[in-house]
């Protein structure tokens, strides 16, 4: 009988490593738990922040804000207050990949970048990579924002209503075929109109006849979701995200005068300005799980982001000589277009290997025309038109291919080995972009771990801006043949630790070298030119090196964290400057420190204290007198540091559940509690004695906010 049940024992184990389904599934079940926690940890710079994280605390203007919550951590500067600034390890805040659903967004931020295009009642979760980015990710240089929406619930419905300081939010879900299909709504929309246009109505009735002023602000945006299940291992999703923003002022002023001679003369004058901008992203996907071994991920999508803007400007005039006209008009037009195709597969051959590899191809359409016109036309007859125009349109194309495997050497040796290939070709010129990756984790005991990270990344896509601002008249670029692809690489590594229960403590270090970044070279023109836009920048070099510190104490009700961050962050530009400089995001101290409290079943309280130091900007050093006046000189750039920012949030949520399951919340948000104007601009001073200096003025005061939810 002994010898049977061996005989039995050795064949179900020959089964078991032939790959068939028969195994102990205690057994497999602890390892895939094990693989499943250790190949979330294995990469350095990984935060992964869930729905109800970005749903709390502080909500500046009433809206929870994803790129508010990201600015708060360590290797990450804000720039400009109020601004959805992301500046990540040196970076210049252009070179961060933000993913929709797996859909590159390009337009990230509404109200000219005081909040984010992200609606996080509908977000499921979100990855944010700072280093260490595994092969799958590619195209920016300095980070990844990675956002998943959230599936519909396919059993309930459900949603919520809010109402803000200046937009009001809906979002519902439930089961189109129950248990089967299901769908996720959400809406958001400014109501800054019901202030605006009474008051522009009233000072219209003070002004009289002879002048009015029209004008308003608006913004909204959608984002539904679409999920089917085929069956248990099926699944097709369906994703929109659109969204806009249209602002519009205009004046008009009529006069009315007597000359010398008694004479009537009369003139009219209009001025309007008009600026739309925004993003339309959709998709389909499609995944399936072949195997406990094998799953993969198609995705098609469409991607678009535009932004129009103009002015126009009229005097119209009727005296003795005639009447006369003088007309002109701007216009500014750019946008971003991109279709992908991407087919993602995992493969575990193995309890010891998790294998991911794919490959996708991606159309790129960038364009931008800029045109302005004059005329002037007296008694019906043509004076003198001018006109000019600038337009430049290119297309490329983008394919990639990618491998990755996270090899569990032993129970507590890890290591992520991935290889991203790429070229991207443009009319006359094709740049190939060989890319490895490499993540190494060793558990050294149950609660201390070490982590070292090597990534290189390309970036063929260059924003063409005159301005360190998100305004809608910059425009994307791709790399030619005389704009060369940006090029990052990146070493990270640190200690984490779990010394005690409910406390954590995080030692991660950075250095980071960026090639082939542009600048723009200084012409003073709001916007630059359109058709040969590469002779506008200058081509140069970065480094960002530093340490980050995270300690954190977390239980049921209550939550401290401290973050702390030292860092350098340096350009090098010949054209510039003969040697490095400091950047002006080099803020070499930063700290965050984040409390909340669950002191009542209905009520949590939250505190934010931000501090680094200032930004710099660029001060004349010293002058040469002239017979004209002065001459400033400068001896390097940004050689003025700004006072020191820090700013004290506090927030109050309240939430009380009502009959049936449904929830009244309420938050109560105070931005910058204490009343601190932190500098935002600065302008050249001189005294009576000739001695110059500089004066900084702040713009932020507090702003408290109410915001109201009701879930049902």
């Amino acid at each position: 009988m002994k010898r049977i049940f061996l005989l039995l024992a050795l064949l179900l184990g020959s089964i078991s490593l032939c790959g068939q389904e028969v195994r102990d599934t205690l057994d497999a079940s602890r390892i895939s738990a094990i693989r499943e926690k250790m190949r979330n940890t294995t990469q350095t710079g990984l935060m992964h922040i869930e729905s109800k994280q970005l749903n709390s605390g502080v909500a500046l203007f009433g809206t929870p804000d994803v790129i508010k919550k990201l600015q708060m951590l360590p290797g990450v500067a804000a720039g400009n207050e109020l601004m959805s600034g992301l500046y990540v390890h040196g970076g210049d805040g252009n070179d961060n990949l933000f993913l929709l659903d797996g859909v590159p967004l390009y337009n990230i931020s509404h109200f000219g970048g005081f909040f984010s295009s992200f609606n996080t009642d509908v977000i499921d979760n979100l990855d944010f990579y700072k280093s260490g980015f595994p092969a799958r990710y590619g195209g920016r240089m300095s980070s990844v924002v990675d956002v998943e929406t959230r599936e519909g619930n396919l059993q309930e419905y459900h949603g919520s209503f809010s109402l803000g300081l200046i937009d009001g939010r809906i979002q519902l879900e439930g089961p189109i075929v129950k248990g089967k299909t299901s769908f996720n709504l959400g809406l958001r929309r400014s109501w800054m109109e019901v202030v605006t246009v009474p008051a522009i109505l009233y000072a219209n009735h003070r002004n009289g006849e002879n002048e009015s002023v029209n004008g308003g602000y608006a913004m909204w945006d959608i984002n539904a979701r679409i999920t089917h299940h085929l069956n248990g291992r099926h699944i097709l999703n369906a994703s929109l995200y659109t969204g806009a923003d249209n602002l519009r002022a205009g004046l008009e002023q009529k006069e009315f005068a007597q000359d010398a001679d008694g004479g009537q003369h009369s003139g009219d004058s209009r001025m309007s300005t008009r600026v739309k901008w925004g993003s339309l992203l959709t998709s389909v996907s499609e995944q399936y799980q072949f195997s406990k071994q094998l799953k993969m991920r198609n995705l098609l999508y469409y991607s678009r982001s535009s932004s129009d803007t103009g002015y126009d400007f009229g005097i119209w005039n009727l005296g003795q000589d005639g009447e006369s006209l003088t007309a002109m008009n701007d216009n500014d037009l750019c946008y971003v277009r991109e279709l992908g195709l991407s087919s993602n597969w995992d493969w575990y051959p193995n309890m010891y290997h998790h294998v991911r590899y794919g490959l996708s191809g991606q159309y790129h359409w960038y364009h931008s025309s800029r045109s302005f016109t004059s005329s002037t036309t007296t008694n019906g007859q043509l004076d003198r038109e001018s006109a000019d125009a600038d337009a430049a349109g290119y297309h490329a194309f983008e394919p990639a291919l990618y491998a990755e495997d996270e090899i569990f050497l032993r129970y507590n040796l890890t290591l992520n080995a991935g290889l991203r290939f790429v070229l991207f070709s443009t009319p006359g010129k094709v740049w190939p972009s060989v890319e490895p990756r490499m993540a190494f984790k060793w558990l050294v005991n149950h609660w201390i771990s070490a982590k070292i990270s090597y990534t290189r990344m390309s970036q063929f896509a260059h924003l063409v801006a005159a301005m360190y601002m998100d305004l809608p008249s910059n425009a994307w670029m791709p790399s030619t043949a005389s704009a060369r692809p940006m090029i990052s690489d990146q070493i990270a590594g640190g200690l984490y630790l779990t010394p005690w229960p409910h406390v954590r403590l995080n030692l991660e270090g950075w250095y980071k070298t960026m090639d082939r970044i542009l600048v723009y070279n200084g012409s003073n023109t709001f916007v630059p030119p359109v058709t040969e836009w590469e002779k506008s920048f200058t081509e140069g070099r970065g480094e960002s090196y530093g340490m980050e510190l995270e300690a954190s104490y977390e239980t049921e009700k209550l939550s401290l964290s401290a973050y702390y961050t030292l860092s350098w962050n340096k350009r090098n530009f010949d054209a510039i400057y003969g040697g490095w400089y400091l950047d002006r995001n080099d803020n070499r101290h930063k700290i965050n420190l984040v409390a909340s409290w669950h002191f009542h079943k209905y009520w949590e309280l939250f505190a934010n204290w931000n501090y680094h130091s200032g930004n710099r900007i660029t001060f004349p050093s010293h002058y040469i007198a002239e017979d004209e006046g002065r001459r400033y000189l400068y001896d390097r750039p940004y050689n003025t540091q700004l006072p020191s920012y820090h700013r004290l949030d506090l927030g109050l949520d309240y939430n009380r559940p009502l009959k049936s399951g449904r929830t009244f919340k309420m938050n109560i948000s105070v931005y910058n509690a204490y009343n601190h104007l932190n500098a935002s601009l600065a302008f050249l001073r001189t005294d009576k004695d000739g001695n110059f200096s500089g004066l900084a003025y702040g713009l932020v005061p507090i702003i408290p906010t109410v915001t109201f939810t009701y879930k049902f």
